[in-house]
């Protein structure tokens, strides 16, 4: 079975992902609380889910549009936007693997993008794929932010599939397919571009029980316009 349909039975089997990430209420705040129009401001999510990043841009008042592989959680996610009468905000909404949807959209056409733990379910190479289209896709001085797992989190230990990739057999991602962690080292190797620049980097953990601990990178990245140099 596939990552997309292990997580089409994880959306089907479990009422979760109501509420936007932390970081991502940061994130939204620092770079976009000070627009006028928020209307105008696009923010597209790979891997959104059920909507809840989402769901709290179009609250306050942005444009959103949602790339997810999951029909279910696609489903689930438009129904509450039209509960709550927020339809007006959902620009577009794709179904399929996001590497082949990021190609129906518009270069240089978006705001920001958003990763929450959903980068972490593709190979080292096939990550970098994506976020080199994510870029050609954000306007010039357009942000990114991606929250993925690092190493030494709980689950992500054993025998490697690929590189820094495990099948957790242990913690919440067990017997949720292929997961590939990143070391800080990875983090310039797979981010870093010749039109951007890493702004932030920053790492919370949850500690459950005393004993695990999950570890997460919270990556800031910035296009860069002409002007700022690209190379």
């Amino acid at each position: 079975m596939n990552n997309i349909a292990i997580w089409d039975q994880v959306f089907k089997e479990n009422e979760w992902g109501k509420y936007p990430s932390t970081p991502v209420i940061r994130f939204i705040a620092r770079n976009f609380y000070g627009e006028k129009n928020r209307g105008k401001i696009k923010i597209l999510e790979v891997g959104s889910g059920v909507g809840a990043n989402l769901w709290f841009c179009a609250r306050e008042g942005f444009s959103v549009i949602a790339l997810e592989g999951s029909e279910i959680a696609v489903n689930r996610m438009t129904k509450r936007f039209e509960d709550e009468g927020l339809l007006h905000t959902l620009i577009d909404t794709k179904v399929g693997d996001y590497f082949n949807t990021l190609d129906e959209i518009e270069d240089e056409s978006i705001d920001a993008i958003i990763d929450v733990e959903s980068l972490y379910c593709n190979s080292f190479i096939r990550t970098k794929e994506v976020i080199e289209k994510c870029f050609e896709k954000l306007k010039p001085n357009g942000v990114m932010l991606s929250l993925t797992f690092a190493d030494k989190s709980w689950g992500f230990t054993g025998g490697e599939c690929d590189y820094h990739a495990v099948f957790p057999e242990d913690g919440p991602m067990s017997g949720k397919g292929f997961s590939r962690y990143t070391t800080k080292n990875d983090i310039e190797k797979l981010y870093k571009l010749n039109d951007n620049k890493i702004e932030r980097i920053e790492k919370q953990e949850y500690y459950y029980n005393q004993n695990n601990v999950i570890k997460e990178w919270i990556i800031e990245i910035k296009k860069l316009s002409v002007k700022e140099g690209r190379i």
